[in-house]
């Protein structure tokens, strides 16, 4: 696979915020699959907005992971449980999409959810600390 950019930081973000509000219709309509998959999407994001701020690219889901724990959670930018919240939802996600047995409870949704909504605000206030000290 050839390395792909990560989009502008701004478009990055406003997926992630659509992503995270398709996920909340589709847990309240009952869809927890596709919840789950937009939960996910709200997360993977939210990370691609943190690798574009670094200047840094990505060639899969796998390498995403792999730069934001480096760069992000290694280095105490980024809260550990972010790097979790990540890997767990990567394999929800997977099983979501593709594990036609799987079965996620509302409350499994709501958990990735919320686990989504502080990924993403813990990133954009990462993201706003370091437009302001430049």
């Amino acid at each position: 696979m050839t390395e792909q950019p990560s989009g502008p930081i701004e478009a990055e973000l406003a997926r992630a915020r659509s992503s995270l509000a398709a996920a909340r219709l589709l847990k309240d309509a009952g869809l927890l699959h596709d919840a789950v998959s937009r939960a996910y999407y709200s997360i993977f994001h939210s990370a691609c907005a943190l690798v574009a701020s670094i200047g840094r690219t990505v060639r899969s889901h796998d390498g995403l992971r792999a730069l934001v724990g480096e760069h992000f959670v290694k280095m105490g930018v980024l809260a550990p449980e972010h790097a979790r919240s990540l890997a767990r939802i990567a394999g929800d996600r997977n099983d979501a999409d593709y594990n036609v047995s799987s079965v996620f409870t509302p409350e499994d949704v709501a958990e990735d959810i919320e686990r989504a909504e502080r990924f993403l605000t813990d990133v954009q206030a990462l993201l706003r600390r370091a437009v302001e000290k430049s």
